[in-house]
């Protein structure tokens, strides 16, 4: 588990292998950069769920791919970026050479692009010169200042919590889904359909992906909810709700989140990422 607070910002993250499964396939990553210049402040941060398919050390090392093929990809092309312009201001405003042909993408293109490149990474993985039947599913958000960008393939979810009212910002890549959308299934029979778990979309599974993007505007006081189905599919929304509202520490609501979704069974691995936008 690792917790962290900043001027406008505070995240924790935690993993935890449930009680059915022998091993942990989910994966999470973090990366943030808050910077204070003149005055100014600026927010900058990556946020990444994975689950991973194909059976312990496969779903294991495709959530892997995904979540660090996400890291690379912010690092060279936004965090880099970021500190150059910290040091062209540090230097009254000169241009760095190595600056010039650095051209910044917007937050929703670096995501379909990274998973993308991601998706493309699982698909390459042999082993003894065969292809190895792994996957994963995927939500990723980026926060600058006050937006919020997520790229989606899958089940992993994004919720956004605010004056007590919880939404879903992202739509589960299922069969069931699918049927729900085109009328055939009621949004309560989905909730035990025998195939809710059969997946329409992941990475890994084709030589491309069609990813999901979004951008929502953050308030102060909102908290952002990025799990895997380990936690949604285990913990209803109301209870949710119940432990998102407090006014606890991300670090703790994290724990108890953890807990609710083990106290009702712990069928599969559970990641939970909770950002409190202050």
């Amino acid at each position: 588990m690792n917790a962290k607070d900043e001027t406008n910002l505070s995240w924790a993250f935690l993993t935890d292998v449930g009680l059915k499964r022998a091993s942990n396939e989910d994966s999470g990553l973090i990366l943030t950069l808050n910077l204070d210049v003149v005055g100014e402040h600026s927010t900058l941060g990556l946020f990444v769920v994975s689950d991973g398919m194909g059976g312990k050390e496969r779903g294991e090392l495709a959530s892997k791919i995904a979540v660090k093929t996400l890291g690379e990809a912010f690092v060279d092309s936004f965090l880099r970026a970021s500190l150059r312009r910290v040091a062209e201001i540090a230097n009254y405003g000169e241009r760095l050479e190595s600056a010039e042909a650095e051209v910044l993408s917007s937050p929703a293109t670096f995501l379909i692009n990274a998973i993308q490149q991601a998706n493309q990474r699982i698909g390459r993985l042999r082993r003894n010169g065969q292809p190895v039947k792994a996957g994963a599913t995927v939500t990723a958000g980026i926060i600058t200042d006050d937006l919020l960008t997520l790229g989606h393939v899958g089940d992993c979810r994004a919720y956004l919590l605010y004056e007590g009212h919880l939404r879903q910002l992202t739509q589960d890549h299922n069969v069931v889904n699918e049927m729900v959308k085109k009328g055939i299934l009621s949004r309560e029979e989905s909730h035990e359909h025998p195939q809710r778990s059969i997946l329409s979309r992941a990475l890994g599974s084709q030589e491309s992906v069609e990813v999901d993007t979004s951008v929502t505007v953050l308030q102060s006081g909102c908290k952002i909810l990025l799990c895997t189905d380990g936690l949604h599919s285990m913990v209803s929304e109301e209870d949710l709700v119940h432990v998102l509202s407090r006014p606890d520490h991300p670090k703790i609501t994290t724990g108890e989140l953890v807990n609710l979704a083990n106290q009702a069974g712990g069928k599969d691995n559970i990641t939970v990422l909770v950002i409190s936008f202050l």
